[in-house]
């Protein structure tokens, strides 16, 4: 197996013993998956070969992925990777580590997020698993705009037209 997909497995286990919260696992599991789409096979095989073009590779995914996230985003994806790479070494090798390993607990700032003095728990969430029902298809359709907006649909497979003519309704209040 090469050394990249066991990034993933790493990840798995690491939220499974909760070493990684949801949140952090979901974050790190996306980089993953960002940077997979510019390595090379030789690159997936070593996380070695990795660090040593990460120059080489960041550049790459610049390049390729420039219309769709800013830099600042590109550059949150790379510190997760890397530290992906990091926890995997320290943890991942060695199935004791893991046991070993001492989360830091973070301290949340709370600045509008309280609700008559709770903090409010759905602010992490995913908000596309908050809409639909387990088992319930739907036609998920992404739209590109101008100035690298994106619409998302998600639509049952089965619509009446009163539904149709309602969306479209919708859909045409927001233009004049």
């Amino acid at each position: 197996m090469n050394e990249f997909k066991a990034l993933y497995e790493f990840i798995d286990l690491a939220q499974k013993n909760r070493k990684y919260p949801i949140n952090t696992a979901q974050g790190r599991r996306a980089s993953l998956k960002l940077f997979e789409t510019v390595l090379h096979a030789d690159e997936l095989e070593s996380l070695s070969l990795i660090e040593e073009r990460m120059k080489e590779i960041y550049l790459s995914l610049i390049s390729s992925h420039k219309d769709r996230f800013s830099i600042q985003s590109l550059n949150t994806y790379k510190s997760r990777f890397l530290k992906v790479v990091q926890d995997y070494k320290k943890y991942g090798v060695d199935a004791q580590s893991i046991a070993k390993w001492e989360v830091k607990n973070r301290k949340s700032k709370v600045k509008g997020d309280k609700i008559d003095n709770k903090i409010d728990s759905k602010k992490d969430e995913n908000l596309s698993s908050l809409s639909l029902s387990i088992n319930r298809s739907v036609h998920k359709i992404q739209i590109s705009l101008d100035d690298n907006k994106v619409c998302s649909l998600e639509l049952p497979t089965r619509i009446s037209k009163q539904d149709v003519s309602v969306i479209i309704k919708i859909i045409n209040s927001f233009s004049d």
